[in-house]
């Protein structure tokens, strides 16, 4: 089992821990992303959140998609990347 991801920012204050990532999880995330191709980067970056949520992806702390639209900018920018970061993880394979 792989250890857990925290996504750890203390300058944004930003604190969570996502699940091991399986199939069913990369499976919902990429059917939702088949409808992104037209919205702006700040959407972009709000749903890959709110899609990560729904997605069952966070262990802890709770989060709600409706908790993504309140907060700042910057901390879905930052969970944006860092959970794109996880999702081609999930599907490496590892060399050895």
């Amino acid at each position: 089992m792989a250890p857990p991801i925290r996504l750890l920012n203390e300058a944004l204050n930003i604190d969570f821990t996502l699940v091991e990532l399986k199939q069913r999880h990369i499976e919902n995330f990429s059917e939702a992303m088949l409808s992104w191709k037209d919205l702006s980067i700040p959407k972009y970056r709000g749903e890959v959140v709110r899609t990560a949520v729904q997605s069952g992806w966070f262990a802890s702390p709770a989060i709600s998609p409706e908790d993504v639209g309140n907060m700042k900018a910057s901390e879905i920018r930052w969970m944006a990347d860092k959970l794109v970061e996880a999702f081609t993880a999930a599907m490496e394979i590892d060399p050895k």
